[in-house]
């Protein structure tokens, strides 16, 4: 009779010898790598927000304040629009939108909104009694308040020029002195809405700095806009 091995029956077999394979090692440059790939892979704008420049400190950024009867420019905001010293202003009503655009000396509704010396340009005080009230109606604005737009400088068919978006306001009681004659300045008041979030969504964002000038903007009549005599 054949004696049968007990291996033949597949019971107390000798098991196959698993050869262990190790694994590359990563080096860290290697690992950042793989994962910024893996986050490119998997990106998208959906779910964040453009956070809003007013909720950062912004002092020295292009700006526009109205108050009362007059609009002014700062420094920054002059300096950045290359040598233009004349400009027009072109105003939406329906998207409650305002341009800056650079003129000739002489074109029509031309503004002069800074003083030249030399090679140097200043801010100057734009007086626009009448294009002041019709902005503050138009805003529902409170004339006690001043207003701090910030610029967004855009090019339009290669044309330099700023877009203020009026809605996106600061806005500030008037100062006062204390009785030892310093100046106390007030915090800015920031709309109420955005208190329910950092800004807006990238595509609306992006939507924002979109101009067209066939599609509602105007330029106010020159009646409207004065410029003060004080050089």
């Amino acid at each position: 009779m054949e004696i049968m091995q007990p291996w033949t029956t597949g019971f107390n077999r000798p098991k196959t010898p698993v050869i262990q394979q190790s694994l590359p090692v990563l080096t860290r440059e290697e690992k950042l790598e793989a994962k910024r790939l893996a986050e490119e892979a998997n990106f998208s704008f959906d779910g964040y927000q453009v956070v809003r420049r007013e909720f950062i400190s912004h002092r020295f950024d292009p700006a526009m304040t109205i108050k009362g009867n007059s609009i002014t420019f700062n420094n920054s905001c002059i300096s950045k629009l290359e040598n233009a010293t004349y400009i027009q202003f072109l105003i939406n009503p329906t998207e409650k939108k305002l341009i800056i655009r650079p003129c000739d000396i002489g074109a029509r509704d031309a503004i002069r909104w800074c003083v030249v010396k030399g090679e140097k340009r200043k801010s100057r005080q734009i007086t626009c009694r009448i294009f002041a009230e019709r902005l503050f109606e138009m805003m529902g604005w409170d004339p006690v308040y001043r207003y701090r737009l910030q610029g967004m400088k855009i090019r339009y068919h290669d044309e330099a020029m700023y877009l203020f978006d009026l809605k996106s306001n600061e806005s500030f009681l008037p100062q006062k002195k204390d009785e030892n004659g310093k100046v106390s300045r007030s915090e800015a008041i920031l709309p109420s809405d955005w208190s329910k979030s950092f800004g807006m969504n990238v595509e609306e964002h992006d939507m924002s700095t979109q101009v067209d000038f066939l599609d509602g903007y105007i330029s106010p009549s020159d009646t409207e806009i004065k410029l003060e005599d004080n050089i």
